[in-house]
């Protein structure tokens, strides 16, 4: 069951997300592969690609059911 509270954690992730994820690849292109932006880089994408997946199942529930 979703909540409203997710759903707007899902909408700010897909928000500052992708910003977050320009800041960490200029960061590697100026500074080169280090250990800290790389994982930072992995864990925002999932963060991004999951929330899209939880919004688009919000939307395709919500759709059936009218």
């Amino acid at each position: 069951m979703r909540t409203k509270f997710g759903t707007a954690l899902d909408i700010f992730i897909l928000i500052i997300g992708p910003w977050i994820v320009y800041t960490r690849v200029v960061e590697i292109l100026n500074n080169g592969v280090s250990v800290y932006p790389v994982i930072s880089l992995i864990i925002v994408t999932l963060a991004v690609v999951l929330s899209v997946y939880n919004l688009y199942n919000l939307y395709a529930s919500r759709d059936i059911k009218k």
